[in-house]
Formats: C-alpha cells, sequence, structure tokens
C-alpha cells in the first residue's frame, strides 16, 4: 500500500502542553514546524489512494482537533 504524509496545520498556535498533546492524539512525529499561520504536524499513514488517505486524514483530524481551526495537506510519499 503506498505511504502518504499528512501535514496537518492548527491555528491558532497552541500553548506547549496542547501541542504536545495535539500530536500525540493525532500520532504524528516529535517535529513539528511552527509557521505565521498556526503549527504544522506531520503525520504518516498508509492508503490504497491518494483520495482514501485525503479523507482519513481529514477525519482523523476531525475527530482529534474538535473546536480547533486545521488545514489537511496530503501528499503521497516516493
Amino acid at each position: 500500500m503506498p505511504a502518504y504524509l499528512a501535514r496537518i496545520t492548527v491555528s491558532p498556535v497552541p500553548d506547549d502542553g496542547e501541542r504536545f498533546g495535539m500530536a500525540d492524539a493525532l500520532g504524528a512525529d516529535a517535529d513539528h514546524e511552527m509557521s505565521d499561520g498556526g503549527v504544522i504536524f506531520h503525520v504518516l499513514g498508509e492508503a490504497p489512494d491518494l483520495s482514501a488517505a485525503t479523507a482519513a486524514g481529514r477525519q482523523h483530524a476531525a475527530e482529534v482537533l474538535d473546536g480547533y481551526t486545521f488545514e489537511v495537506e496530503v501528499h503521497e510519499l516516493p
């Protein structure tokens, strides 16, 4: 099955405790990026195709980040 990377951006930037809790709940790697618009978490996963990976990434983020503003971008890994 192909591997995918979901980049989940949460804004505004939550405090340290919330950020690390979100990373853990999302299953994100330990290194998240800070940007002007928020914090970007990287979540690896597998799916049959990009459409399925995108839908799963959005659903997972919505379940974990209820009440937060977020965006999800999913890309296939080489």
